[in-house]
């Protein structure tokens, strides 16, 4: 347990890793390119379903071969304004990053890492492996890649 505790103090490496984890998560949503080639491809599509438009008006009638294509341009329409609406989403979620940071690091001021009792999930979840270095001396490598060595009082 004091192995552990000394890992996950909030001072320790244990939760600058967890910060700089949470912080790639909430930040993939600022990395991505933001593209604005959405309206100029909708706009070109509905230029070409107006011009097939008028030329199905010329024609006077409603041709097999105009109604596919109108779907297949709909259809296409449809799809980039989804995911133009993906980008707004992720644009809006983007425009919280630094407030969402700044709640975490609050809350991670305000939280003590300290385990008081044995919890054998969480050490399933924490510790990679244990070994036994020397009489009193054991190495105890977590999954996050830090490796430390604990000495281990014992009684006769």
């Amino acid at each position: 347990m004091t192995a552990i505790n000394s890992v996950l103090e909030n001072r320790g490496e244990f939760v600058g890793a967890f910060r700089e984890n949470v912080i790639r998560v909430i930040g993939s949503y600022s990395t991505k390119n933001i593209l604005t080639e959405y309206d100029g491809q909708i706009e070109k599509l509905q230029a070409e379903m107006l011009a097939l438009i008028e030329e199905n008006a010329k024609q006077g009638s409603i041709t097999e071969d105009f109604d596919e294509q109108y779907h297949r341009i709909a259809e296409q329409i449809n799809d980039l304004k989804q995911k133009k609406l993906e980008l707004a989403r992720e644009q809006k979620m983007a425009a919280n990053f630094q407030q969402r940071v700044e709640d975490m690091d609050a809350c991670l001021k305000k939280t003590t890492c300290e385990v008081r009792e044995f919890d054998n999930d969480l050490i399933k979840r924490l510790l990679q492996s244990i070994k036994a270095v020397k009489d009193d001396l054991i190495e105890i490598q977590f999954k996050s890649g830090i490796v430390m060595n604990q000495r281990v009082s014992y009684f006769d």
